[in-house]
């Protein structure tokens, strides 16, 4: 059994047909860094004391799978957890505030769940991270400002839920890193900023909100931007006509 195990480091159990639950005993195994069951039909809680019996674990996979019930809070215990992806299960309840203590955090992505309430504003503490999603769920309320410091963040998503507010003016001025950013399918209202500091950003999807007012001109484009202000792609060649234009 995995109780035995008592070196076991690795553990990689990805792209299978297993099904059940996660077996307790593999919280004895408290040597285990890294940890994949993703795309599996594997159902039930996550271990809600997971936290406190692996105080080793960098990676946890478990996306693609018909895990319920809440994120643990102990996972905020993990001081050593740099990957979590929770993606695509049906996990409910709210964003665990503990996820602020994961110092050394780096890829975040919790998305494609049922999970509601707000995006804690504590979060702003895991200065580390570069990769964070919280898609397609149920959040609802204003984004907290303080998200957009986390300067390491490349991908930012937080499509197809309930969000709504203004975003800050200089949304882009802490984000120097950030390629991509998906916003598309909440309630976000106001103007749209212009992102003058994200000098890597790449793609912008805001399409299906309620933003108003002109299109900046000062978008930071390298390539090429899918800016979509309320129809997905028709505004793209009307945004790379100003640019061009406003470069002369």
């Amino acid at each position: 059994t995995f109780a035995n195990l008592s070196k076991l480091e690795h553990l990689n159990i990805a792209q299978n047909h297993m099904h059940g639950n996660i077996p307790w005993e593999l919280g004895s195994i408290t040597t285990l860094q890294t940890s994949s069951f993703m795309t599996n039909k594997l159902t039930g809680h996550l271990p809600k004391d997971v936290g406190h019996f692996l105080p080793n674990l960098q990676v946890l996979f478990a996306a693609k799978n018909e895990f319920y019930g809440s994120i643990p809070e102990s996972l905020g215990i993990l001081q050593e957890l740099k990957f979590l992806n929770l993606y695509d299960n049906k996990l409910t309840g709210t964003i665990p505030v503990a996820f602020a203590n994961l110092s050394k955090l780096e890829h975040l992505n919790i998305g494609q769940n049922h999970i509601h309430g707000n995006v804690p504003s504590e979060l702003v503490s895991i200065t580390r991270l570069q990769f964070f999603s919280v898609e397609k769920n149920n959040l609802t309320g204003t984004l907290p400002h303080s998200l957009f410091n986390l300067s390491a963040l490349h991908p930012l998503s937080f499509m197809t839920n309930q969000l709504t507010g203004h975003l800050p003016k200089d949304v882009g001025r802490f984000l120097p890193n950030l390629q991509s950013l998906a916003m598309s399918d909440n309630n976000f209202d106001g103007p749209f900023p212009p992102f003058s500091n994200a000098t890597s950003l790449q793609t912008i999807n805001a399409g299906h909100n309620k933003f108003s007012g002109p299109i900046p001109i000062e978008l930071p484009l390298q390539q090429y931007v899918d800016q979509c202000l309320r129809k997905p792609c028709a505004l793209h060649f009307h945004i790379l006509h100003q640019l061009s234009t406003a470069r002369g």
